[in-house]
């Protein structure tokens, strides 16, 4: 049987069996009450994950040139949550594991056709094309969107595959985007 005492700092619960107390009962309320505010301390770590936001977009400038094999950098960061994106060298580091998406665009430009994959930890995922037309001065797009699934520290990143220009205005046309679902 349980019943509560009046105190002056609350009311304590105290089991007693025979109208005394049972301080093995005590011990036993305040070993559960520990064990719920560790599995507190831990669902609030987990929430607090869940509600992590991680995104970012980030464009080229102008027109470019690139060569096959090489990252395609997006050195114009339009929004970066978390810091997961380095401008600098075009990678997007995974700040929290999790369910991404991806989206990139790449505006095409001369007579050359435009390939850029989309590559997670160096292996190409899906790869997107803008036909050049061989017409001087002919601008095409194309863009593909992707999930993945990734831990923390994985690396994303943009490559072009064959091709060498692109392009961007002051409104960006060219770009480069992720975030975690």
């Amino acid at each position: 049987m349980f019943e509560t005492k009046g105190s002056h700092t609350g009311v304590v619960l105290v089991q007693t069996i025979g109208g005394s107390s049972n301080l093995s009962g005590e011990s036993y309320l305040i070993e559960q009450l520990f064990n719920m505010k560790f599995a507190l301390k831990q669902l609030s770590r987990i929430l607090l994950d869940l509600s992590k936001k991680v995104a970012f977009s980030a464009s080229t400038t102008g027109h470019g040139v690139i060569s096959s094999g090489s990252t395609l950098a997006f050195p114009v960061v339009i929004n970066n949550v978390e810091g997961g994106y380095d401008p600098g060298t075009g990678t997007f580091t995974i700040p929290t594991a999790g369910q991404y998406v991806f989206y990139i665009s790449a505006q095409g430009y001369s007579s050359d056709t435009l390939y850029v994959s989309i590559l997670h930890n160096g292996g190409a995922k899906v790869m997107t094309m803008s036909d050049g037309g061989r017409r001087k001065d002919f601008y095409d797009s194309g863009s593909n969107l992707l999930t993945l699934n990734l831990q923390q520290g994985d690396r994303v990143w943009a490559m072009c595959q064959s091709g060498s220009n692109y392009y961007s205005e002051g409104i960006p046309i060219t770009t480069f985007s992720g975030f975690l679902v």
